[in-house]
């Protein structure tokens, strides 16, 4: 494959991606939920005799973030900038006066009712940050938000821990404020107010950075890696290969801790290469496996035949096949997962410009000699 073929198919993504941002700045995504279908079905999104129902939604703050992380790569071409600079806005209207953020966003119906989030909120500051928007001081919500072992709870939310920030009790207005609905979120819905979930902690880490606060998340990464608990270690995100993509951002960080995974990261995507360039299981499963070697520096473990892979697999609409990001839930009788077309794009976009730019400077370095 050429640059020029990595040019127009990174053209055209970001075609379709301008053309699908919502009118406020954040993206839609599709939630699907089923009984009696497989996390595969799901990822395809199946309406047919698997029974998934799949519902648009509108309301949501995550979408946006992960595509503002992908396309942050693609910050100096006019079209990305545009959008990036949408998202930045739709982020901070979405924001609480706290600097944190919750999943839903009004007018869904569990907007009132969903707590705060250190994912939603740690990846949503580092992506304002980044491109250099007013911040609100939220590092402390984050540093008061620890298990008594020292890893980050997924929520800012009432529990049986005492915590001496006086914005942390602020923050729980809603709570306090609607306790029957409260109660019944957290009694029907899948999460638990003391889940510690790993890739919550991992971008954590990539928004705090290492220090003594976030020592025993960083502990945290380790043994899962070493005790190969890729697939029990989140809620969220149940599938290696999305451990192996969050874990990897903070893996050029210079954490000294964190080193001794690469090789084995490496090792664990490669082992799952296909003959025809595909990694794992799908079109998103590749490009977060390569975005992972790109992260981690192993440029030259990526094979060509994965590029070409992924260039073939764009639709004439500069879109790449929806697949899996990230699940509510995962049952024996009944699965539901979040994801679309513009994440995967997105994410497929961050593959193909990165592996661009590392060609791009081989080139430029050979000419010199």
């Amino acid at each position: 494959m050429s640059i020029d073929e990595l040019d127009f198919a990174i053209s055209k993504g970001l075609k379709f991606l301008k053309d699908r941002q919502l009118s406020n700045g954040g993206f839609s995504c599709l939630f699907a939920c089923s009984e009696n279908c497989t996390a595969d079905a799901l990822e395809e999104f199946s309406m047919g005799d698997k029974k998934c129902v799949v519902i648009v939604e509108e309301t949501t703050v995550f979408p946006a973030t992960l595509i503002g992380h992908s396309l942050l790569y693609l910050r100096d071409n006019s079209e990305a900038k545009e959008i990036l600079n949408q998202i930045a806005d739709f982020l901070i209207e979405k924001r609480s006066s706290f600097g944190i953020w919750r999943h839903y966003t009004k007018p869904h119906q569990l907007e009132q009712f969903a707590a705060n989030d250190l994912d939603n909120t740690a990846m949503a500051s580092w992506f304002l940050q980044q491109l250099g928007r007013p911040a609100l001081d939220n590092r402390d919500l984050f540093i008061s938000n620890r298990s008594k072992e020292g890893p980050f709870y997924s929520w800012i939310t009432l529990r049986l821990q005492w915590n001496s920030n006086p914005k942390y009790w602020r923050s729980l207005w809603r709570e306090f404020r609607h306790p029957i609905g409260q109660y019944y979120f957290w009694k029907l819905m899948p999460c638990a107010k003391n889940d510690i979930d790993a890739v919550v902690n991992s971008n954590v880490i990539h928004y705090l950075g290492e220090n003594q606060y976030t020592a025993a998340a960083i502990d945290l990464m380790v043994r899962v890696i070493v005790e190969e608990r890729e697939e029990m270690c989140d809620k969220w995100y149940l599938r290696p290969v999305l451990i192996y993509y969050f874990f990897s951002k903070n893996m050029n960080k210079g954490i000294e801790k964190l080193e001794e995974l690469k090789p084995i990261i490496k090792n664990r995507i490669l082992a799952q290469a296909k003959s025809d360039g595909q990694f794992f299981e799908s079109i998103l499963d590749t490009a977060l496996a390569i975005a992972a070697l790109e992260n981690m520096g192993y440029y030259d473990e990526i094979p060509a035949k994965s590029i070409q892979y992924l260039l073939a697999a764009q639709n004439s609409n500069g879109a790449w096949k929806k697949g899996v990001i990230y699940y509510a839930y995962e049952r024996a009788d009944e699965s539901a997962a979040f994801g679309g077309e513009e994440i995967s794009t997105a994410i497929v976009l961050e593959a193909l410009v990165r592996y661009q730019s590392h060609e791009r400077s081989l080139h430029v370095e050979s000419t010199r000699f």
